[in-house]
């Protein structure tokens, strides 16, 4: 066997130590990394929720604009509504209806919580008050 040969003692444990605290440092960045990217990918999945739950209310607007253009168009006025209330979504839904002649302006805005911060995202679309 091979003896090993240290000129000063306790060297070794001073490599080891340095060597410890590297692959520490270098765990805790791994660590710090994987908790960031879980974030990113729960907010992009709440994002998605929404918009998903926007363009569903977008198209219910539409299908009801589709079925009675000028009943739709009479209700409609400058309103604004809150449908889908939940422990995680809140919706805001206004109808515009002096800005553009003949048309109703519908805006649907949902909000949810994150991390202490509120986010939304919306969507706008105007929808005519005769079907071409």
């Amino acid at each position: 066997m091979k003896k090993i040969i240290c000129k000063e003692k306790g060297q070794m444990l001073i490599e080891i130590v340095v060597a410890v605290g590297i692959i520490a440092l270098v765990l805790l960045g791994v660590s710090d990394l994987m908790t960031r990217s879980s974030r990113v990918v729960t907010f992009q999945k709440q994002k998605d929720e929404a918009i998903t739950i926007a363009q569903k209310l977008q198209n219910d607007y539409r299908t009801q604009r589709d079925i009675d253009p000028l009943g739709f168009y009479a209700n409609a006025g400058n309103s604004i509504l809150e449908p889908c209330i939940s422990d995680t979504y809140k919706c805001t839904i206004t109808m515009d209806t002096v800005t553009v002649p003949n048309f109703i302006q519908v805006t649907i805005k949902v909000e949810w919580k994150d991390g202490g911060q509120i986010f939304s995202t919306s969507l706008s679309q105007s929808l005519s008050k005769e079907i071409k």
